[in-house]
């Protein structure tokens, strides 16, 4: 098998993590290889992708307010929780042209702090798919949960394996939810219905949307699909009014071409971007409700609690 990278070789003993699993790859990977200077694609590549992380925490970051004044302490925990979440939590393993993202989740967090890293995980990967978009390299990817393992460049799992087959099958450029994650993401409703958490159903109802997603069978399959179209955080404001040529130039960007096998995954790329600009209303969240307010302050008189 090898070793992992650190020049370690995994031992018989490999613990498991449950959690979310994100799986995308580059539509038109191979098209820019043959059409550029190798050299220079693979530069790009590398760049693009390898600052993906950083600039994920630096502009989610921002949006959640995790640089804050206020004194207000549920304001400052929550925080410090998304720091967490984003800068420790939050893994990527980048290869070739794929990237892989998991956040373990513990069965033993409070509710209301599983939910906000579900809600991180989500937001990062919404991130990732306009960013990539943006800069001329469409993704494809979905979503996973289950137990899984990663170390170095080690990876096994039933929402690996899972997330990658749902990917390869989009006829789009996309990400859509599995069985498994639309799961934790109806738990995770229902929670927050029973809790009259209002500012959680937003986020949730903005970010995944119910939608046919078009396959490379020919059949229509309903899923929810991640918005990284129109959420309200800055970095997806401004969607250029000529969605068209928006969609069309990203496809051919880098002097990709545009084979006949092409022009369907942008058809169906600029009708979810429309159906998304046309029915999607962009309402900010709010970070503390009086609600949440309550949950946080009872849950820190009753736990101690570091970073």
């Amino acid at each position: 098998m090898g070793n992992n990278g650190n020049g370690d070789t995994p031992g018989s003993q490999i613990d498991f993590q449950s959690g979310l699993v994100g799986f995308f790859d580059i539509l038109g990977y191979q098209q820019m290889l043959l059409n550029n200077d190798v050299e220079k694609a693979a530069r790009l590549i590398v760049e693009v992708i390898a600052n993906i992380p950083s600039e994920v925490i630096d502009s989610i970051g921002k949006e959640q307010g995790l640089v804050c004044e206020d004194d207000v302490k549920t304001v400052n925990y929550l925080n410090q929780l998304w720091k967490k979440i984003l800068s420790e939590e939050l893994n990527w393993l980048l290869f070739s042209d794929t990237i892989l993202v998991s956040l373990p989740l513990n069965r033993n967090d409070k509710r209301l702090f599983h939910a906000t890293r579900v809600l991180a995980f989500l937001q990062a990967c919404a991130f990732l798919q306009r960013q990539m978009f943006d800069r001329g390299l469409p993704l494809r990817g979905a979503i996973s949960f289950g137990d899984f393992f990663i170390t170095g460049t080690y990876f096994a799992g039933s929402p690996i394996i899972e997330s990658y087959l749902a990917s390869q099958s989009l006829e789009l450029s996309g990400c859509v939810l599995t069985k498994t994650s639309e799961t934790v993401h109806s738990e995770l409703k229902d929670y927050a219905v029973k809790n009259e958490f209002q500012s959680i159903l937003l986020e949730l109802d903005q970010m995944c949307i119910p939608y046919l997603v078009p396959k490379k069978s020919g059949e229509l399959e309903k899923h929810l699909m991640i918005n990284w179209v129109n959420l309200p955080m800055h970095f997806f404001a401004g969607m250029p009014s000529d969605i068209r040529e928006y969609v069309f130039s990203t496809f051919v960007q880098y002097n990709k071409d545009v084979t006949p096998s092409v022009y369907p995954k942008i058809n169906n790329t600029e009708t979810f971007i429309r159906k998304i600009l046309q029915n999607v209303k962009s309402t900010p969240w709010p970070i503390v409700t009086t609600k949440i307010d309550a949950y946080v302050q009872k849950v820190l008189s009753e736990t101690q609690i570091e970073f």
